[in-house]
């Protein structure tokens, strides 16, 4: 995991091509002249300074995680920042509690979604935050609900993400469990489609999971005669009750992680970082 990322000679063998990158040619051709070589040339991209980070990624939602085609928009963040400081990202999928024990015994060079107070990450060197989650209580405009406060659940047919009670504090905890229609489930797509069939009053979800969600559900409707009556195109309104929930990357070498910081600054510096997380929720 060693060398300089502001000096790079890639060689096409079929056309002799060669290509040079300094750092005199700013930031903005550098960037551009790196991520058509990663898409265009995935293999040459490296040959001559490969530096592949190892990462453990839970097996979160989509479309933070996408692990069927490597992609998610918390995967590609990762992935473009890392890329532009000249290392290679590697993917390894794990349940969420073992990749931090994956990362604690030394099987990885980083690991995805975490907090700096987890014990596994204690010794190791944290990213800046790179991510953020926010769930919402989403209910129909037509129903006109008043959600003001968690205790105004109380009466609604609620639906949310498994464990949600344990990781939302103790007053949603309390409601969930005083509420009798309360239920959680994993598929989040069945969710959404009892709000639309108003079967629950107000779901509990993140908000891009939603419109990630959402947004494949109105394509299957398309080519699916059992979606064909559920109209997913209702306005829905978003209850902000929650606080957002911010993570970090940890790594086993500072200089890694300090790349990682001035990639993830670049990103977001351009504009990239809305873009890769737009592309996922566009209609």
């Amino acid at each position: 995991m060693k060398g300089e990322y502001l000096e790079a000679s890639i060689v096409k063998d079929t056309d002799k091509m060669n290509i040079i990158c300094n750092g005199s040619w700013g930031e903005n051709k550098r960037y551009f002249l790196i991520l058509l070589l990663y898409i265009f040339f995935p293999s040459d991209a490296y040959c001559y300074n490969e530096n592949i980070i190892t990462i453990s990624v839970g097996l979160t939602v989509q479309p933070y995680v996408i692990e069927s085609n490597n992609s998610g928009f918390e995967i590609d963040i990762v992935k473009e920042a890392l890329l532009l400081e000249g290392y290679k990202a590697q993917f390894i999928y794990q349940p969420l509690l073992r990749t931090k024990i994956s990362f604690k015994r030394g099987d990885v060079d980083a690991v995805m979604t975490i907090k700096p107070e987890y014990p596994e990450v204690r010794d190791a060197f944290v990213s800046k935050e790179y991510i953020t989650y926010h769930n919402f209580a989403i209910t129909l405009r037509s129903q006109r609900f008043k959600i003001i406060t968690i205790s105004d659940l109380n009466d609604k047919k609620v639906q949310a993400f498994q464990q949600a009670k344990l990781a939302l504090g103790n007053e949603f905890e309390f409601m969930a469990k005083s509420n009798l229609t309360y239920l959680e489930q994993a598929n989040q797509q069945n969710q959404i489609i009892m709000l639309f069939l108003k079967r629950a009053d107000a779901l509990i979800i993140d908000k891009r999971i939603f419109r990630y969600h959402c947004n494949k559900l109105k394509q299957k409707q398309t080519n699916d005669k059992m979606f064909g009556n559920i109209m997913f195109n209702d306005p829905v309104v978003f209850h902000d009750l929650f606080e957002s929930t911010s993570y970090h990357m940890a790594f086993k070498s500072e200089i890694v992680k300090d790349a990682f910081d001035r990639g993830l600054k670049k990103i977001r510096t351009s504009g990239r970082y809305e873009r890769l997380i737009e592309l996922y929720l566009v209609e």
